[in-house]
């Protein structure tokens, strides 16, 4: 294990010992952490490694137990958001704090307009020019008249950025700012980060992505149950070191070995199937047993295919084989009732009820299976969760638990669960684990060719090549709606499917 590594640049922020409990669970478990100035800081480590906790604390969301914040040598206290705005202290979370209906200047400024008198009129035309002069500065082409609603995910983070730095923001920290983002919506990202490091933000990247730390970050911090387990230098470091110290030892088998084979035997037949969201008609087949991805960078059409064939969109045409019968998922019940399961890209808003429990969550796509003399057997109901949670390895194991209190790669298992507990034969994966960390990821893995071993058709829609390189026995991808090439395993290279996605040379 590497020692922290000493830099000679200014130290900008300092954690001294942060301690936080929550009932009996040590969150974080004294610690330590320094952001130097003129540098991007990754903070990695598996979902429930104590990162977001520290992360609140900082952005004074949490209070910590004991510990100190100390500031440019100066301590200080955060007692509430509004303390860490004062403070120059801004986060950019995965969830979008914009106003759609909003313009992108009436953004920038939300809460903290200019005015133009004492009786506070607001002054538009110097929202309007100061905003021009934000976007200016740092490179970015977006109107400041133009509506939010009206822009692409990757435009809208950056606004978050922006947004930030309109309240004289020196510390930011950008939680998996990438999520959503195209490959060249990514690029202009880092680009305006490198900007900015030379303007004197400084930066606490949290990402789960190892190539995006090697592009941008200068230094690493790896969290391990609650404890900094090293701070790396980038320059002298590699990902297998980063990976064993997330884990606490090294991963060798991040994609499984497969140990089963598809049958011969057609399990869904796509022809010409087009829903009232997608671009172009799409035909393909998915065998008995087989891990089939689609693939493509993001706009491409997955999410798209996915929840048309799931019902979530209206079919236009073109016609759905399953077993050699043709079946219509008009809705999302039908698809249940033929079968069909989907692990939604967006599992907070698309997969659970995160105010309610895990055991509700497993149960409510099949509450049918619990029921006894009519009535929805509690103890049928506990037992169902608990079994399919188990199986899973949710962390905790705890099925009164709500879901909001989980680490990402857990809730992600119970969207998983949810499903399995109605034992369907088509699941169909949009972004299986997208935000989870390592470990998780591996789990998830694993789970996914177990399901195939036991004859399930599993369709896994991402835009991690890596993963669909490394995971699916058959690749197809998707350029503009349309399935432009089809892979073996045998053929697949992670950089053939890049080419080929981009509109490159193979």
């Amino acid at each position: 294990m590497s020692a922290t590594v000493e830099n000679k640049t200014k130290t900008v922020l300092k954690l001294e010992q942060i301690k936080k409990s929550f009932g009996g669970v040590k969150a974080l478990k004294g610690v330590d952490f320094q952001l130097k100035e003129g540098e991007v800081h990754a903070l990695l480590g598996e979902n429930g490694a104590g990162k977001s906790t520290l992360i609140k604390i900082l952005t004074g969301v949490y209070q910590m137990d004991s510990g100190n914040i100390i500031i440019k040598d100066n301590p200080v206290k955060v007692e509430n958001p509004i303390s860490a705005r004062y403070k120059g202290i801004a986060a950019i979370y995965q969830e979008l704090s914009l106003v759609e209906s909003l313009t992108v200047a009436q953004n920038i400024f939300l809460g903290h307009e200019p005015v133009k008198n004492v009786f506070g009129q607001i002054d538009f035309k110097q929202i309007l020019d100061k905003s021009m002069n934000y976007l200016k500065n740092f490179g970015i082409d977006i109107k400041p008249q133009a509506m939010v609603n009206e822009l692409g995910m990757g435009e809208k983070r950056i606004l978050e950025i922006v947004k930030a730095l309109s309240i004289n923001a020196n510390i930011l920290v950008l939680d998996e700012p990438t999520t959503g983002m195209s490959s060249a919506e990514i690029e202009k990202l880092f680009a305006i980060m490198d900007d900015m490091k030379t303007k004197q933000v400084n930066m606490i990247y949290i990402t789960h992505y190892l190539d995006e730390v090697f592009r941008i970050c200068d230094r690493a911090s790896v969290f391990r149950d609650g404890e900094n387990s090293g701070t790396f230098d980038i320059e002298t470091t590699d990902s297998k070191t980063l990976i064993k110290a997330m884990l606490g030892k090294e991963l060798t088998d991040e994609f499984p070995e497969r140990t089963t084979q598809p049958t011969e035997e057609t399990l869904l037949e796509v022809n010409n199937f087009k829903s009232s969201k997608m671009k172009e008609p799409v035909s393909f087949h998915l065998k008995k047993g087989e891990i089939l991805g689609i693939t493509g960078i993001i706009g491409a059409g997955k999410s798209e295919l996915a929840l048309g064939l799931f019902g979530s969109d209206k079919r236009e045409s073109g016609q759905i084989l399953q077993s050699g019968k043709e079946i219509a998922n008009r809705t999302p019940e039908d698809a249940h009732k033929n079968g069909f399961a989907l692990i939604p890209e967006d599992r907070k808003e698309q997969g659970l009820f995160l105010d309610l429990s895990v055991e509700h969550n497993i149960t409510v796509t099949n509450i049918d299976k619990v029921i006894k003399n009519t009535f929805v057997s509690m103890k049928n109901k506990q037992k169902m969760a608990y079994k399919t949670a188990e199986k899973l390895k949710v962390k905790p194991l705890n099925v009164k638990a709500a879901a909001h209190n989980l680490s990402g790669g857990n809730q992600q298992k119970v969207v998983v669960g949810k499903w399995l507990s109605g034992d369907p034969k088509i699941i169909l994966m949009d972004e299986p684990t997208r935000g989870i960390d390592v470990g998780a990821k591996t789990e998830i893995y694993k789970l996914i060719q177990k399901l195939a071993a036991g004859g399930v058709g599993v369709i896994i829609f991402s835009a991690e090549f890596k993963e669909i390189n490394g995971i699916c026995d058959r690749i197809l991808i998707l350029r503009k709606g349309q399935i432009i090439e089809e892979f073996t395993k045998e053929q697949s290279t992670t950089e053939k499917i890049l080419s080929v996605a981009l509109g490159g040379d193979q």
